[in-house]
């Protein structure tokens, strides 16, 4: 399977769960695993374990020869997943960390940006698309994390979807996607494009059915929220996926990249 896939927890709940995610996960092929330690909320809840978890990720992730990925929301952030790579004592190892949505402090962007760029050669930056439909805007980030020397081979992009309140939402998705968007952008850009069906779909079957719509584009791969328990998910319940359905989405993924050969 040629495509790359993240996928684990929302948010990382426990040393336990994260085992669990890390074992099914590299049980199936899955290399790389998601566990954010800091939480936006849109209401107040879990907001992670912030810095107290950067030891349980690296440990139960670069230990099993996987490669851990977060969420960031600062330069403080950054400078801790830079240092913390340093000194884990794990010869080649890497990271991914992603700027989401909300972040939109073109001050703040080049200074994450900075910041990594002084990182290890295997940490890779990947940043979300912000929440309101602007094409001209998403272009801009790109150009703000260029602008301060980032190098650009360690960059991906990634397409969320859009707020809804633009135009019509006939399958009451939770953001909308712009496949096609997303497309011009990783042209325009010239760095992998990956997209977060989770965060489009809301809810378990739409998620299926939008990764589904997406083989039909060339995304270079999927940052994917599963769980091991989805029951008592602290974050995103509706919207993880179990392991079975990981499952399906691997398969589904493959069945259409051996149909294009």
């Amino acid at each position: 399977m040629s495509k790359t896939i993240i996928a684990g927890p929302c948010a990382l709940e426990s040393r336990e769960q994260l085992i669990t995610c890390a074992e099914e996960l590299k049980k199936d092929g899955l290399k790389y695993v998601r566990a954010s330690l800091w939480k936006p909320r849109t209401t107040p809840g879990w907001e992670g374990f912030a810095f107290y978890g950067i030891p349980m990720l690296f440990e139960e992730t670069l230990n099993r020869g996987l490669i851990p990925c977060t969420e960031i929301l600062s330069a403080i952030q950054a400078q801790m997943m830079v240092d913390a790579l340093k000194i884990c004592g794990i010869k080649n190892a890497g990271a991914v960390v992603w700027l989401g949505a909300r972040n939109q402090n073109h001050f703040e962007q080049k200074r994450i940006a900075s910041i990594l760029a002084s990182g290890p050669p295997n940490l890779i930056f990947m940043f979300k698309n912000q929440i309101w439909l602007d094409k001209r805007h998403w272009f801009g980030i790109y150009e703000h994390i260029m602008s301060v020397g980032f190098p650009k081979e360690r960059l991906w992009a990634c397409h969320r979807g859009f707020t809804p309140g633009y135009g019509e939402n006939p399958k009451q998705l939770r953001n909308i996607p712009e496949f096609e968007m997303a497309m011009e952008m990783k042209e325009k850009m010239g760095i992998p494009m990956f997209l977060d069906p989770s965060h489009i779909g809301g809810e378990r079957h739409k998620v299926m059915k939008i990764i589904d719509e997406s083989l039909n584009y060339n995304f270079d791969g999927y940052l994917i929220e599963t769980h091991d328990n989805i029951d008592v998910a602290k974050t995103d319940a509706s919207q993880q996926l179990t392991f079975e359905q990981m499952r399906e989405v691997m398969e589904m993924i493959k069945k259409k990249e051996k149909a294009k050969v």
